[in-house]
Order: structure tokens, then sequence, then C-alpha cells
């Protein structure tokens, strides 16, 4: 994202989804990154085809230096959250989770050299005595105490919090 505005104070999936499109598309004409969407998969099987588990939204090369020390390959998932925390229960191996897929490929890439990471926006949420501003966070995915802890059972959610702890501030 380019480091020029704010962040916008409501985006749902497609929306985001939209916008990082967008951006990679000037980063491609500029001549810092070539990143775009993983396709769909799919089986042929005898009684016809069948859809896989998708992978991460986006993949690609950034030039080294470009964006927040992040060079080479990217994998990353753009997720919009208007809740106080994104929820991992679909990412979990133990409960045959929807999205078990994406993050086991981008843990297992990170072991090889790729930054991976979830693009989460979190959407404005007006509460009655705060307000919890809008930001976009580049959260890694790799092997450190945040996924070993999520591996083991502990942890169940990504928040604002362990945005700030773990994760980079995107700029838009």
């Amino acid at each position: 994202m380019e480091a020029t505005q704010s962040s916008p104070a409501k985006l749902d999936g497609k929306q985001l989804e939209a916008a990082v499109v967008a951006v990679n598309g000037i980063y491609r004409q500029q001549g810092y990154a070539s990143i775009g969407r993983y396709g769909v998969q799919a089986v042929r099987r005898p009684e016809g085809w069948q859809i896989m588990q998708s992978l991460p939204d986006f993949e690609g090369c950034v030039m080294s230096g470009v964006s927040h020390g992040v060079g080479g390959h990217i994998i990353f998932d753009a997720k919009a959250c208007s809740q106080a925390s994104f929820q991992l229960a679909k990412y979990r191996d133990e409960t045959k989770g929807s999205k078990r897929r994406q993050l086991n490929h981008m843990l297992d890439r990170s072991k090889f050299g790729s930054t991976c990471f979830f693009l989460i926006h979190w959407n404005e949420r007006k509460l009655k005595t705060k307000t919890d501003e809008p930001s976009t966070w580049r959260f890694p995915v790799c092997t450190n105490w945040f996924w070993n802890d999520f591996l083991d059972g502990g942890v169940r959610s990504i928040t604002r919090d362990a945005c700030e702890e773990y994760g980079t501030q995107v700029e838009w």
C-alpha cells in the first residue's frame, strides 16, 4: 500500500482485495513487484471435478527494500475485520477447518524463505467508551511464538494488540 493517506474506515473482504489488486498493478507498472492472485485449483475424479480448498489470496515477488523490509517471494491472504479479533478456528488442522490449507501453505513456504503474512484491515469500531480507529497490518505467518502457541491450541484469534506486537502497520 502507498504511504499517502490513513486507512479507510470501512472495507469488506471484496473491497480490500480490489484495493490490493489495484495497488499491485501500480507496483507492477513501477517495477517494484509482480504480485497476482492464486488461481482456483481443482482435481479431476471419476465422478467429476472436485474444487480443492483454496490457497492464500496473493503470491508474487517484490524487489528488495521496497516495502517494510519485504523482498523476494511473498505470499499473503487479505482479511477485513470488523470484530474485536480475527478468529482462527477455520485454520485449525484438528477441526479440519476450511482455511487450514492456506495457513499450512504459508507456514511451510516461510520455512524456505518466503515472506508470508495476513494483510488484516481492521475497520473502525465505535464502542461506548472509545473508538478503535481503522488500521491495516501485515501480520507475519512464520515460526514464532504466536504461531507455535496457535498450533499448541493456546491462541484462538489475532487481535489488534497482537498486530501491534508482531506485525507491521501498513499505510495507504
